[in-house]
């Protein structure tokens, strides 16, 4: 017979794999969404849209600019020929982002682009504009 102590390590051994067999199940489920990996693009271009627009590119050397700006450019070419719209969307974003003639991107990636992929591109890059604008701003020390 087992006494009150190795039930209470039986339960608990059980407690804990039925808790390790939820997270297995709900990771798996979570990952296994259609939705997923678009939220996550979505929240990861959010922040990097922020951070990008808070330092203004002052860290960066001219020329890694450049390159983070062709880089951009060219994924987002690939990903729309290959039919991944939103995601070529999201790396045009990222380009126009480091510009220093953004309106002139526009108007060359207007006349390239079909008009409902660069349409999408500017509500995106509005609602981008719009989420940062409504986030609570973080104050340094010094200035609160």
């Amino acid at each position: 017979m087992i006494g009150f102590g190795g039930t209470f390590k039986v339960l608990a051994a059980l407690s804990g794999m039925m808790f390790m067999g939820y997270c297995v199940y709900f990771d798996k489920k979570r990952r296994s969404d259609p939705e997923f990996k678009r939220k996550l693009h979505e929240r990861r271009n959010k922040r990097n849209f922020a951070s990008l627009r808070s330092s203004g590119s002052a860290n960066m050397s001219d020329k890694d600019i450049e390159m983070y700006f062709m880089t951009q450019i060219h994924k987002g070419e690939g990903l729309i020929t290959n039919g991944d719209i939103e995601g070529g969307v999201d790396h045009l974003i990222n380009a126009i982002l480091v510009c220093s003639q953004p309106g002139k991107l526009l108007q060359v990636l207007q006349s390239t682009l079909p008009m409902e992929i660069f349409t999408m591109m500017l509500v995106k890059m509005h609602a981008y504009e719009a989420a940062e604008r409504s986030s609570p701003v973080i104050m340094d020390e010094e200035e609160g």
